[in-house]
């Protein structure tokens, strides 16, 4: 087991960040309501700091390359997510009571609650990457690999929101719960091996 640690690992971020983005319409609703536009503000929301995260994460890999880091990455968006279940409601109450407009509120509720910890999120495949790469002549597999963990994960996290989460647990508790497992996650990271860099092909 130890040695699929990190692909563990993609998988369960894979599934919290959707079950957290499902989740993410419950705590808007009481507020906003669940429309369409609540929905695209959620998901473009998400999808944008995703790419960022991507993209950072790709960028940050390739300076450190240490699970370590990775692991304080998983922690940190666990804190985030776990943080927003305490602000959610403050948030919520100020902005209804500065502007009437739904339509900003919810882009606005969604980029501050769910942005911080989607960011960091986004940034867990492109660093399990750099990772698990060691060879020019294996990147693409070890790439496609783990995208599709993280995907699998994130349709597990979609059904797991929808059909057990969301019927049996208050949000509170399911933010919880899913902050649980990043944490879990997160000291994973820090029983992984330290890459070998002197078998590392230049890519």
């Amino acid at each position: 087991m130890k040695r699929f640690l990190l692909e563990i690992t993609v998988f369960v971020c894979g599934a919290v960040v959707m079950a957290f983005e499902i989740v993410g319409s419950r705590m808007l609703g009481p507020y906003v309501g669940t429309s369409a536009f609540v929905w695209s503000s959620i998901i473009g929301i998400i999808l944008l700091s995703l790419a960022v995260g991507y993209y950072a994460g790709g960028r940050l890999s390739d300076r450190f390359p240490k699970p370590v880091l990775l692991a304080v990455i998983i922690l940190l968006a666990a804190f985030f997510m776990l943080f927003t279940v305490f602000i959610k409601n403050i948030l919520l109450d100020f902005l209804t009571d500065a502007s009437g407009n739904i339509k900003l509120i919810s882009i606005l509720a969604s980029l501050l609650l769910f942005s911080p910890p989607a960011v960091l999120l986004g940034m867990v495949s492109p660093f399990a990457v750099r990772l698990r790469i060691h060879s020019v002549t294996t990147s693409g597999a070890t790439a496609g690999n783990l995208y599709a963990l993280s995907t699998l994960g994130s349709i597990l996290g979609t059904f797991l929101a929808g059909f057990v989460l969301i019927p049996s647990f208050t949000i509170t508790g399911i933010v919880v719960k899913l902050s649980l497992a990043l944490m879990v996650a997160g000291i994973l990271m820090f029983f992984e091996k330290k890459p070998d860099h002197s078998t590392t092909v230049e890519i």
